[in-house]
């Protein structure tokens, strides 16, 4: 009997370790619009669509005509139009995105949690943020 209940507690213990990795994906491909009641505010994008390969990310803020924003996933700097630069490195299962401009530079994060997709950063505009996106439903 306890040749048994050995194996079970330790696949058991694996399991449960494991669990967080299961909620917190990298994937965040998609088009997802705003959460406002969830965010506690409007001021954000009203929709964010997102695409992702192994190498890089893009997105556009706003609709389907916003500037298309990419980033390189492996911190790489790139270089956009009008002088913006663009760069993107993993931290856990959190993407820290950095635009920079005339204005300098600004950082958000980007992860999932459960089904939402959660942008946090600040800006010296509007100070601190945590804005909630959810799948848009498919057309």
């Amino acid at each position: 009997m306890k040749r048994l209940i050995i194996p079970i507690v330790m696949f058991a213990t694996v399991l449960a370790a494991a669990t967080p990795a299961f909620a917190q994906s990298k994937d965040f491909a998609g088009s997802w619009v705003l959460d406002a009641e969830k965010s506690g505010s409007k001021d954000g994008p009203p929709m964010i669509i997102v695409t992702m390969t192994a190498n890089e990310f893009t997105a556009r803020l706003g609709s389907n005509d916003a500037r298309l924003m990419t980033f390189k996933l492996d911190g790489t700097e790139m270089a956009l139009a009008e002088g913006v630069k663009t760069k993107a490195v993993w931290k856990g299962s959190k993407l820290a995105a950095t635009v920079e401009s005339d204005r300098g530079p600004e950082t958000v994060t980007i992860s999932r949690d459960g089904a939402w997709l959660v942008m946090e950063g600040g800006s010296k505009d509007h100070g601190p943020m945590k804005l909630y996106f959810k799948k848009a439903p498919a057309k």
